[in-house]
Formats: structure tokens, C-alpha cells, sequence
């Protein structure tokens, strides 16, 4: 995390230290938003343990994971361009169903909901032509929600994990006209789930994180003005 934060204000650094050009305020600037669609392709520690929640009356639920390998989502971005350096603020959800592990045949395939919610910094190269490749990161927060994954003595109920991640960036703009334009991207996100939620236990920071890499291959379409 400290070096993530410390990359970031490297990036920010730069954007107010142009030698040539160093009166920040008269910098061109744009604004954009993007809609797309992701791909995305998940590994971590759902496949390889889940977790146990403890009630103040001493009830143990387990949290069972979803190893669904592959997701699909709708991709929305808005922003802003300063000269060679883009601001973005991104959001993720979907709802699908999701093979949920150490559960029984007839009830291991569950809703599951996930939504993200980040912020993105990139610098683009060749800025200001009509094919840019930006490089850059991101900071995000998440929540999945699974139906009926949570165990009990007492059956079986809904859980929520809670967390946060951070992210390499990499994308091209390609500019069909002066306002449009294509915007293909890769994120590279490796999310630490902190925190679980089920209606026994209520909400527990969890002592041990749960981490989960994200790689997400999207196509955006943009308008910027």
C-alpha cells in the first residue's frame, strides 16, 4: 500500500512539475465519458480456503467462496484530460450465477453480485495524437454478494465481502473523430478483501485477508468534449 501511494504522488509530481510549460492552470483540458464492456479472469485464495464468522452468542457460520473463473461485466467511466494526463473514476457491476465450492451438488450454484468502484490515473504518450498508449494506476473499493453461501447449524444464508484493491493500468485511445473515439484496456487489480458481513454475525473485520487478483480485458467506446 505505501508503495502504491508512493507511486501515485511520483505521478502527481510530475503533472505540476513541466519545465517548459509549468502554469498548471492554462494546461488544455477535456472531459470524457466511456462505456464499455470487461472480461475479466480471477485466481486467488477463493479457490483455496474460505472463512469462519463467529456471533456474540458463540454460532459459527463458514463463508464459502465462489471459484467461478470467469466474469462479464458492463465497464463505466467518466473523466478528465490535462494535457498528457487522464483523472478517471471507474465503476464495475454485474450479477450472475457463480459455482460456489464445499457446498452440496443441488445448491452450489448461487446469485452472486459483485460492483467496483475506483479511481484511475494514467499518462498517454503521444499526446496530442490520434493514437495514444497510457500507462498508469488505480485504487478501488468492492463488494461481492453471494446468495446461500454462509453455513450453518442453522442453514444456510447470504454473505458479503468487503474490500479494497489496487491496480496496474495500461490503454489506448484511438480517435475516429476529434470527439469520439475507441478505447481498449487492461487492469491488473489485486483486491484484499478486509471484511465479511451475514445477518448472524453482522459485520467483522477478517484477521486474515482474503486476496484476489482481477485482470480485466475491456473495449470502451468514449465522447469527449
Amino acid at each position: 500500500m505505501k508503495g502504491f501511494l508512493l507511486a501515485l504522488v511520483l505521478l502527481c509530481s510530475a503533472v505540476f512539475a513541466q519545465p517548459s510549460d509549468s502554469d498548471f492552470g492554462q494546461w488544455p483540458r477535456s472531459y470524457f465519458a466511456s462505456i464499455g464492456f470487461n472480461v475479466i479472469a480471477t485466481r486467488g485464495d477463493f479457490a483455496e480456503r474460505n472463512i469462519r464468522l463467529q456471533n456474540k452468542d458463540g454460532l459459527t457460520e463458514t463463508i464459502n467462496f465462489p471459484i467461478t473463473k470467469i466474469l462479464m461485466s458492463p465497464d463505466y467511466n467518466i473523466g478528465v484530460n490535462i494535457r498528457e494526463f487522464t483523472l478517471a473514476a471507474s465503476f464495475q457491476y454485474w450479477s450472475m450465477k457463480g459455482t460456489i465450492r464445499d457446498l452440496p451438488e443441488d445448491m452450489n450454484e448461487q446469485d452472486m453480485r459483485f460492483w467496483r468502484f475506483g479511481l484511475e490515473f494514467t499518462y498517454n504518450f503521444f499526446y496530442p495524437e490520434f493514437f495514444q498508449v497510457g500507462v498508469g494506476l488505480g485504487y478501488s473499493f468492492s463488494n461481492l454478494h453471494v446468495k446461500n453461501n454462509a453455513t450453518s447449524v442453522n442453514g444456510f444464508a447470504d454473505s458479503d465481502l468487503m474490500g479494497s484493491a489496487i491496480g496496474v493500468i495500461t490503454n489506448v485511445k484511438y480517435f475516429i473523430t476529434d470527439n469520439f473515439g475507441l478505447n481498449p484496456s487492461l487492469r491488473i487489480y489485486e483486491n484484499w478483501y478486509k471484511a465479511a458481513n451475514t445477518k448472524e454475525a453482522g459485520t467483522q473485520d477478517l484477521k486474515s485477508y482474503v486476496w484476489q487478483t482481477y485482470i480485466a480485458v475491456s473495449i470502451n467506446a468514449f465522447v469527449q468534449f
